[in-house]
């Protein structure tokens, strides 16, 4: 009898103490923020963010587009922050989906936008709504507007993926496109508006965030005229298109602009044939190193504006 109510009280105590754990756990806490430079994943493009006082620089993002922050101004309030990407004047920052070089590309994430210990993200997509915001915090309905704009409404109308997802974890969006055969064309048509916006803003960095909403979302109408898998051909081979140095002509700009149809695109000079021809992709090597520390790339080539591709892995601001 004694043994039996000693073991009775031992599996009490057990139960209590695992009922203890379950509803007292703490979660771990937040030290660090990683943001990552998308288009795919940017490879070398310096990370800088302002919280109120003034820009502070972070360094070069890794193969996988990241850069990483232990300053608590940003791990604990990143909603009070804005952020940068930019080349640093020293490094070509690479698109490492498919080896394209983006001399000229800057991103921008506007103040409001990040949560703390949620993925955090600088894409064409989110610099277009910086740019129309000014010197405003993040709202989604300009932000919704925005996409809506481009022609992207159907991404967080149709596929389940919600405005603030795309904008902060464009990554894990893509690929949840990807991964349903549904959504095929709403793929296509996100990888096409905004490889097509990234070279327009790498472009032309003062014309108006109207005129780039129209510029772009004509192009990538263009783009997927001539290539309805992008950013694949009809052969099905990888392929991305690089405009923005022939769109940094401000003629063509302005022929661009002016432009009203897919065939008015057709018919500007280069710009025609640089869609219908575009560049083979190729995935540049990653590095040895286990870590995957942000190694610049080799430098190289000449083209503006971004890459193709389904991009890399996600990331967030807490770690």
């Amino acid at each position: 009898m004694k043994i039996k109510l000693l073991s009775t009280i031992i599996a009490g105590v057990i139960l209590a103490g695992c009922g203890s754990d379950n509803n007292n756990s703490v979660a771990p806490e937040v030290k660090s923020a990683s943001i990552q430079a998308y288009d795919g994943a940017i490879w070398g493009i310096q990370g800088s963010y302002n919280c109120g006082d003034g820009d502070k620089v972070i360094g070069l993002t890794n193969y996988d587009g990241f850069v990483k922050t232990t300053d608590e101004a940003f791990v604990n309030t990143p909603e009070n922050c804005s952020f940068t990407f930019k080349p640093d004047g020293n490094v070509v920052p690479q698109d490492t989906s498919n080896g394209k070089y983006l001399p000229t590309l800057e991103l921008k994430a506007p103040k409001g936008l990040f949560k703390k210990g949620e993925a955090a993200t600088a894409s064409p997509l989110s610099t277009l709504i910086a740019n129309k915001l000014g010197d405003n915090a993040y709202d989604e309905a300009t932000a919704t507007q925005v996409l809506e704009d481009l022609g992207l409404g159907e991404v967080a109308n149709t596929c389940g993926i919600s405005v603030t997802e795309l904008l902060t974890d464009t990554d894990g969006a893509v690929k949840k496109l990807v991964a349903n055969p549904d959504f095929t064309d709403v793929h296509s048509k996100l990888i096409a508006t905004t490889h097509v916006l990234a070279d327009t803003l790498a472009a032309q960095p003062n014309a108006s965030t109207d005129e780039v909403t129209k510029a772009t979302k004509l192009l990538a109408e263009s783009t997927l005229a001539e290539h309805p898998n992008y950013p694949k051909n009809k052969d099905g081979d990888p392929v991305h298109v690089e405009l923005a140095e022939i769109l940094a002509d401000d003629d063509t700009f302005t022929s661009v602009k002016n432009a009203e149809t897919v065939e008015d695109i057709q018919k500007i000079p280069d710009l025609g044939d640089a869609i219908k021809n575009p560049a083979e992709s190729k995935v540049p090597e990653r590095p040895e190193d286990p870590d995957n520390k942000p190694t610049p790339p080799p430098t190289g080539g000449t083209g503006g504006g971004t890459g193709g591709g389904d991009g890399s892995s996600g990331g967030g601001t807490g770690n």
